[in-house]
């Protein structure tokens, strides 16, 4: 398959090639075998996105930490557990993680959904993508998760793009929506985002970082009862991967603060 995005949309690629990669590794922090096929299936252009392997990292490590996130979401609600999964590009976490009851609805731009269709063929009928903007103010309207359930809204690898006016626009309107849902998303450090020149895997997109979270606490203004449920910096789990060198980051105040998962529990937004 001809595989031609631009802009954002492009940096699907990342991710998918930061997993293929830890397949590989002699002692992989976290197996996908969903990647190798997509992989086999699409033949994606990964010579022109060569992430470090420190972005490597980062990027596994917030896949295994959202993951645990989700993964007690589904045990807390059992039946009633949906995922909203938004900006998924080529996200596998349904594939890892399917319980067998959860519902799943991934969204992305419709330059994404035919290579979603080939890469996902014969997905089970709990899971469905939805094309459309997530800034668009009816896409998340036009969002059924039917009566009795409990939403948790995934926003990975996209808050960077955004500006804080606008992810915080989106939360409340996720808050009108699903009014008492979870919304999990990642964020790197201001100082980070300033970087994006020294992303050479987000430069050759035409990309560029617009926003970074300093202070998590922060959040909890964006809407009327939105609540901090949880802040995990990404340097807490480098020793998983870098073993005692991980406690350089842990230790030290500067990476910590680099690169974060944030869970918000939203109220109903003004």
């Amino acid at each position: 398959m001809s595989v031609e995005l631009k802009g954002v949309s492009e940096t699907l690629f990342i991710p998918l090639f930061a997993q293929w990669r830890e397949n590989r590794d002699r002692r992989p922090l976290l197996l996908d075998a969903k990647v190798d096929d997509i992989v086999a299936r699409l033949h994606p252009p990964f010579e022109k996105f060569l992430p470090s392997p420190i972005d490597r990292s980062i990027i596994i490590l917030r896949k295994r930490i959202i993951d645990g996130l989700v993964e007690a979401h589904m045990r807390r609600h059992g039946g009633h557990a949906v995922v909203i999964n938004l900006g998924c590009g080529l996200c596998t976490r349904f594939d890892r993680l399917d319980d067998g009851a959860v519902r799943w609805i991934d969204v992305d731009l419709p330059a994404v959904e035919p290579i979603w269709r080939l890469a996902f063929a014969g997905h089970d009928s709990r899971r469905r993508f939805v094309s459309g903007s997530i800034e668009d103010t009816g896409l998340l309207d036009a969002l059924d998760i039917g009566a009795d359930t409990m939403p948790l809204v995934i926003l990975e690898g996209v808050s960077m793009y955004l500006s804080e006016a606008r992810m915080r626009l989106l939360a409340r309107r996720i808050a009108r929506r699903f009014p008492g849902a979870t919304l999990v998303f990642d964020a790197m450090a201001s100082w980070v985002a300033m970087g994006s020149m020294f992303y050479p895997e987000i430069a050759v997109t035409g990309s560029r970082f617009s926003w970074g979270l300093d202070r998590p606490k922060s959040c909890e203004s964006w809407g009327k009862g939105f609540q901090l449920t949880s802040d995990e910096p990404i340097a807490r789990h480098l020793t998983a991967i870098y073993g005692v060198l991980g406690w350089l980051g842990r230790i030290n105040p500067v990476m910590r603060g680099a690169y974060r998962v944030v869970t918000l529990r939203l109220g109903k937004g003004p």
